[in-house]
């Protein structure tokens, strides 16, 4: 029974052949039609054919709809075939037990033309449309993978390599929207930025490149870094949308390694431990960059002994919550960041932390923890 060669392929499958002549000669004129009369024969012709659409007795010998349903759902190469029901129960009961199964529709008897039409018509037109939707979201994900790569190779190396600083790094997606840069200026100075720019993933980390390009080009010309956190800041109000901002970490350390300048622009407290224990809390003294156009002031100074120990994060380690809605916090992490530098424990040490208090294992926001040593 064929409409054309292009026309969409219905396999009705009922034991009985005068329903399946009714429903043939209600859709031949628009599709190609064929039949099987029990559950197997179904099964088989749907080896060796390609099927659009499927209209399925449920009441059958030997095999009902319901089994037949449950054959193909657990067959990757078919399962996604939307299957109409065909039945003589009309109770709410049986619709929902169908669709709960995974049946597309439900086509009661006896058949009336205008409604197999109808209903047929609109499952094939929804599968069309799942198919294009199918195909632009792989169009899309393979242009985002191609973002992703660039945006990484602009920001910098993937591993940074600092023989003073050793960081845990997590993104909620692949790009981040954390971002730790670490260069020395042509005086021996140390600078050390973690920023965190507004959200997470590759609408945020499109940013990146252009703060990486600041901070380093910058740096190798002998800016200061107060000079490169006011260009930062100039460029993210000046050229980019309001809802946009940077909240950052900026450190620089001089060449003699005794003096620490730090401008907290709304991260959480920066952490400095000396001789094992919490010496210091640097908090957040500035507002994030990308909001108004102004020079940002004088650092906060901290001058340095020996052997002390910085630690600098993004707010995505201290914002997680565990199921009784209590906040993790920059105090539990001090109190773990001191476990771990007493037992000289690595940062992973953190992250193994953070998974038992989150009960539900879900990151929401990316996390980012760096330590710098003072040697």
């Amino acid at each position: 029974m064929t409409a054309s060669s292009n026309s969409p392929r219905v396999l009705i499958v009922d034991d009985v052949p005068s329903n399946i002549r009714v429903l043939a000669s209600i859709l031949s004129d628009n599709y190609d039609i064929s039949f099987a009369t029990s559950g197997s024969e179904a099964l088989q012709l749907l080896s060796e054919q390609n099927v659009d659409i499927i209209l399925l007795d449920i009441v059958m010998p030997e095999m009902n709809g319901y089994w037949v349903l449950e054959q193909i759902k657990s067959n990757t190469k078919i399962k996604d075939i939307p299957i109409i029901f065909l039945t003589s129960r009309n109770t709410a009961e049986d619709e929902v037990h169908g669709l709960q199964m995974g049946a597309a529709d439900y086509i009661t008897k006896p058949f009336a033309a205008a409604v197999v039409k109808a209903r047929v018509n609109t499952q094939l037109a929804l599968q069309r449309m799942n198919r294009q939707l199918a195909e632009i979201t792989e169009e899309l994900l393979t242009e985002r993978q191609f973002i992703e790569l660039v945006v990484q190779n602009m920001v910098g190396p993937e591993e940074i390599q600092s023989p003073h600083m050793r960081y845990w790094m997590q993104p909620v997606e692949k790009t981040s929207g954390d971002l730790l840069m670490v260069a020395e200026n042509p005086n021996g100075i140390q600078y050390y930025f973690l920023g965190d720019i507004t959200g997470h993933g590759l609408s945020s980390a499109v940013v990146g490149p252009i703060i990486s390009y600041i901070f380093y080009s910058m740096t190798d010309r002998g800016s200061s870094l107060v000079e490169i956190v006011n260009e930062l800041n100039h460029y993210l109000v000046s050229k980019l949308p309001p809802n946009v901002f940077l909240t950052g970490c900026f450190i620089s350390i001089n060449s003699s390694r005794d003096t620490m300048e730090i401008w907290n622009c709304a991260m959480p407290d920066t952490l400095v431990f000396r001789e094992n224990r919490l010496f210091a809390r640097l908090l957040s003294r500035f507002q994030p960059l990308g909001i108004i156009n102004g020079p940002f002031g004088n650092p906060e100074t901290l001058s340095l002994a020996k052997n002390d120990r910085i630690f600098f994060l993004s707010d995505g380690l201290v914002e997680v919550y565990n199921a009784q809605g209590q906040e993790f916090g920059i105090d539990r992490l001090a109190g773990v960041i001191a476990t771990m530098v007493e037992q000289d424990k690595p940062l992973q040490y953190i992250h193994s932390q953070l998974v038992k208090f989150n009960d539900s294992g879900r990151q929401k926001d990316d996390m980012t923890i760096a330590e710098i040593f003072v040697s």
